[in-house]
């Protein structure tokens, strides 16, 4: 079995630019975090990127429930990311019990949700369900096909990509 991991490209971006996108970031799944309801069902967010026409880091939040109310960026966070850092960021919000389920395999070369989840960090893990989860899709010879679907569109950043833990933010 190979592993994946050893073989998504990395992508040099400039070091402030990063320091800034990890700051409105922290900002963001702080904010998640102190929010009761919405870090009750939040398992761990899984960071990968892709640099088609300029970088963007792709989050996927991982929930235990599928009601949740998703994380999103507005249209002026959006747009503060990009002209503050030059990057786009995009966020998944997918249940836990989606990479459990005979249903995934649907959508297995349509959507990279498999292996983001397979290959990418893990940015935040509540109680190391994702860390598992990731060894399990990591052991799923299955999704070995996909691999080369997705290896050449997804990559890791240098400076990488940070989750900077926040407490009391006032």
């Amino acid at each position: 079995m190979k592993n994946s991991m050893e073989v998504l490209k990395t992508v040099k971006v400039d070091k402030e630019k990063m320091a800034t996108m990890n700051h409105l970031l922290s900002d963001k799944i702080t904010k998640v975090l102190e929010n009761q309801r919405q870090s009750e069902y939040l398992e761990g967010i899984i960071y990968t990127g892709s640099n088609h026409f300029r970088p963007e880091v792709e989050l996927t939040f991982i929930w235990n429930d599928a009601n949740i109310e998703p994380v999103k960026f507005s249209i002026e966070e959006i747009q503060r990311i990009r002209l503050s850092t030059g990057m786009d960021i995009r966020i998944e919000n997918v249940p836990e019990w989606y990479y459990r389920l005979e249903e995934r395999f649907q959508d297995r070369i349509e959507s990279p949700r498999e292996f983001n989840a397979r290959n990418g960090y893990i940015l935040y893990d509540r109680n190391n369900r994702i860390k598992e989860l990731q060894t399990d899709l990591k052991n799923d010879s299955s999704l070995d096909m996909i691999d080369n679907y997705w290896i050449s569109e997804v990559c890791m950043f240098d400076p990488p990509v940070q989750f900077i833990r926040r407490r009391n933010q006032g």
